[in-house]
């Protein structure tokens, strides 16, 4: 094998360890926070901009701008509170 091959081998296995590295912190952590960005960057990475985005969901995120200028908000506390008790029903 030439240098090059031997090197790229390398490489692609330094990455996969790299990957369940991350994947077993993921796995692990107990922080909310560190959950959420990292799916935000995720998500972030697969919408690179506006004109990725679908007509409805422009139409969604327009009307939420205009809300918001309105001052028609709803106080993130309440916002988690009413998901908690609609999606962690026990």
């Amino acid at each position: 094998m030439t240098f090059f091959y031997v090197f790229l081998y390398k490489v692609r296995i330094m990455d996969l360890i790299s990957k369940y590295d991350i994947i077993e912190k993921i796995v692990t952590t107990n922080n909310e926070t560190v959950l959420h960005q990292i799916k935000h960057l995720l998500d972030e990475q697969e919408i690179e901009n506006w004109n990725d985005l679908s007509a409805d969901l422009k139409k969604s995120i327009q009307k939420g701008i205009v809300q918001a200028k309105k001052g028609e908000l709803t106080p993130h506390n309440k916002v988690i509170k009413e998901m908690r008790k609609k999606y962690l029903k026990k």
